[in-house]
């Protein structure tokens, strides 16, 4: 009898072991970013940045003066630009990671074509009391418009720190054939 107890107990602590492994999260998960869900509109306050995104625009081209000269870019999909509010919470802080994730997860950082184009959000430091009005601008497919998420976070890999995710509208209208963002820059 005390074989067959013997081999039910290193049964019953294999198949505990198992689904241990099996539904324990993984260190990623854990050590993950603590997620701040909302709306277009409305203001989420993480722990060092708050961020409320007012207003999100399509463009299959973009127009901007930079360093004395006018600049246009074209893209083979479209120009998505998110039109937003920042505030550092209790200290200086640098916002660097903004990314359109796609209904279907895909994941589109900020783009690096729009050096020196006005009011870009994410490149200078957040300031306590000196909020920054200005735009995300990313570059995505089309069929990754429709259902997207702006994920904001102070770095862009955020460990155990806030990461906004804010909800954008499903549907959009038409793409405008060009956009300007000297006229953007202070709607």
């Amino acid at each position: 009898m005390s074989v067959f107890a013997k081999l039910g107990a290193l049964a019953l602590a294999a198949i505990l072991l198992v689904g241990m492994q099996r539904y324990t999260p993984g260190y990623a998960e854990i050590t993950g970013p603590i997620p701040l869900k909302g709306d277009l509109g409305e203001t989420l306050a993480g722990r060092t940045f708050a961020v409320r995104a007012d207003k999100v625009l399509l463009a299959e081209k973009l127009r901007f003066k930079a360093y004395g000269r006018e600049v246009e870019r074209n893209s083979g999909g479209v120009f998505a630009l998110v039109i937003a509010r920042l505030d550092a919470q209790r200290a200086s802080v640098n916002v660097g990671s903004s990314i359109w994730q796609s209904a279907q997860g895909a994941r589109f950082v900020a783009s690096p074509r729009f050096q020196g184009a006005p009011r870009q959000l994410g490149t200078d430091r957040l300031e306590p009391g000196l909020p920054q009005r200005g735009l995300f601008i990313f570059e995505v497919p089309r069929e990754a418009v429709a259902g997207a998420t702006l994920l904001v976070a102070s770095s862009r890999w955020p460990r155990l720190d806030t990461q906004a995710q804010i909800a954008l509208p499903a549907t959009f209208d038409t793409p405008a054939p060009l956009l300007d963002l000297g006229e953007l820059a202070y709607e």
